[in-house]
């Protein structure tokens, strides 16, 4: 089933009897993130940017659940648009328990300068003045909007929800970067681990990717699984696995 919100710039995609993909359009790029649920649980994967709130509402609705309900967040990573709309989601919902991986819940929190953010501070001098001001804007995003993370997860771990959710730690793109195995449908939420070209799955972008090797030992790793589908923040939903010959 695909419900499209024009105004709001919302589709809506069941990929499973209880997963359904949200893409919302907007800020830099379009982002697809991940609703799960069972009797006792309802599971949103990453928030998009900030500014998203009321689309990623609307889409919780078209199936037919009230945000004010949601239990758990589960973050990829650290990236502003993975994490942009979790405090706002929080004020709708107070019980809501935040989830990161333990290396990665300090750049969220506020410990520590977010790699995007640490990474650029050198060559602020030398961006363009459009890219200069995305940085600040992200920069000033970070410095205010501190998320405190209620759980920490490991590699290895399966979350008793929705079926079970197995915690993949897949570093490269961030230190802590996780992606998320859904044991029910055996689907895979990427995050920003996998890339594509040419229709297959790749590494992801080297310009946003702080530790290649890293990442493509994380591809290798995700491989292994039994997987359906897969999907990435940045493509959507792809069912048919073709994997780069490098991988």
């Amino acid at each position: 089933m695909i419900l499209e919100d024009r105004k709001l710039k919302v589709i809506q995609l069941r990929i499973a009897e209880n997963v359904a993909v949200l893409k919302i359009n907007g800020g830099q790029s379009d982002v697809h993130l991940v609703l799960t649920w069972d009797d006792n649980f309802l599971v949103l994967m990453d928030t998009g940017f900030p500014g998203q709130k009321n689309a990623i509402i609307k889409a919780i609705a078209s199936e037919r659940f009230c945000a004010s309900k949601l239990t758990h967040i589960i973050i990829t990573h650290q990236d502003i648009d993975h994490i942009g709309c979790v405090l706002d989601l929080k004020k709708h919902s107070s019980d809501l328990c935040i989830l990161a991986h333990r290396n990665e819940a300090p750049y969220i929190d506020g410990r520590k300068v977010p790699i995007k953010i640490e990474s650029k501070f050198p060559e602020i001098t030398t961006l363009s003045r459009e890219k200069k001001m995305r940085y600040e804007r992200q920069k000033e995003y970070y410095d205010s909007k501190r998320i405190e993370i209620t759980e920490t997860v490991s590699d290895g771990d399966i979350l008793p929800l929705c079926g079970g959710i197995e915690i993949v730690h897949t570093p490269g793109h961030t230190p802590g970067h996780i992606v998320l195995y859904l044991h029910k449908s055996k689907i895979m939420v990427c995050g920003d681990a996998v890339g594509v070209v040419e229709g297959k799955l790749t590494a992801p972008n080297p310009m946003h990717t702080y530790d290649m090797p890293k990442a493509i030992s994380s591809l290798r790793k995700i491989k292994k699984f039994d997987i359906c589908g897969v999907v990435l923040c940045h493509y959507g939903y792809i069912d048919s696995i073709q994997w780069d010959e490098k991988i």
